[in-house]
């Protein structure tokens, strides 16, 4: 696979990268890969069909030994990263993402910017510098985006992580072609270190604040107004609402309220906490006492 990793960004004079479709011969651009900034030339053939390669920056042949298409793979990918937060940042847009939980399969969700105040490449933690570093409004870093293409996060880093409480986020590349999906790999990274489930054995090991809350809504059948139970879920990703509750919570509802029951959610199929409508039960016993025999 890296034999056919080509560069297909560069910067020009001005430091802004270019993508081959946009290069144009005969300009100077400069190398992405941070430790080789030697200049590099636009080749494009024209052709097409087997053999034939792509348009891609190249250096001249002996001037830069050391250069890696991998580390410029990386930069160009953190720079479009940073890039794209910035923008939805910018427009107060959530980002949302979706991550599997590795150690229970569970589904998570979240906002990836709810409570970020700044974006950092590179950001110094002493320990470690993160690729991204999502920070919040009291100059705490929330959580970490490591990008991958060949080596994983140390292991000292990674329980550095977990020490500070910090989120890893883990994106793997595996091709240059991943920089024309930058937001795609963004919003279904490859490892989040954090699980919303109450049940996962990984729950305890970052913040995460849970509520119950009630509202009135109208029953499905007769329209009267009655408690519906929801948990709050306050992470490093935002707030968000679901139904599954803990025993704990569902004995906490039980003493609280009356005429509560288990119920069981059809997609999730968690177990919650439901009122009773009582005026659906008052019809109900009036039918009967009509129509006994």
């Amino acid at each position: 696979m890296n034999n056919r990793l080509l560069h297909t960004h560069a910067e020009d004079e001005n430091g802004d990268l270019i993508h081959v479709d946009d290069a144009v011969k005969g300009v100077r651009y400069i190398c992405a890969d941070p430790e080789c900034r030697k200049e590099i030339i636009f080749r494009s053939s024209g052709k097409t069909g087997k053999g034939s390669r792509r348009p891609h920056f190249s250096h001249k042949k002996g001037t830069s030994p050391n250069c890696s298409p991998e580390r410029a793979l990386h930069e160009v990918f953190k720079k479009k990263l940073i890039d794209l937060l910035e923008k939805y940042k910018a427009e107060n847009r959530p980002f949302i993402f979706k991550w599997f939980c590795n150690a229970c399969s569970c589904s998570n969700s979240g906002n990836l910017l709810a409570k970020t105040t700044s974006i950092k490449a590179e950001y110094y933690l002493g320990e470690c510098r993160p690729d991204i570093a999502l920070i919040g409004e009291e100059e705490n870093v929330l959580a970490a985006i490591e990008i991958v293409f060949t080596h994983e996060p140390e292991p000292k880093v990674l329980r550095y992580y977990q020490d500070k409480r910090i989120t890893l986020i883990q994106i793997n590349l595996t091709s240059d072609e991943d920089l024309n999906r930058i937001e795609e790999k963004a919003k279904g990274p490859d490892i989040v270190d954090l699980c919303l489930s109450p049940r996962c054995q990984n729950n305890g090991r970052y913040i995460i604040n849970r509520k119950v809350l009630f509202h009135q809504k109208p029953c499905n059948r007769c329209g009267s107004n009655i408690l519906h139970f929801n948990i709050e879920k306050d992470s490093v990703f935002g707030k968000q609402t679901s139904r599954d509750f803990t025993e704990g919570e569902i004995n906490l509802v039980k003493s609280k309220f009356t005429n509560i029951v288990l119920a069981t959610d059809r997609d999730t199929k968690e177990r919650y906490p439901a009122m009773n409508c009582l005026n659906c039960q008052r019809i109900r016993s009036r039918y009967r006492r009509k129509f006994r025999f």
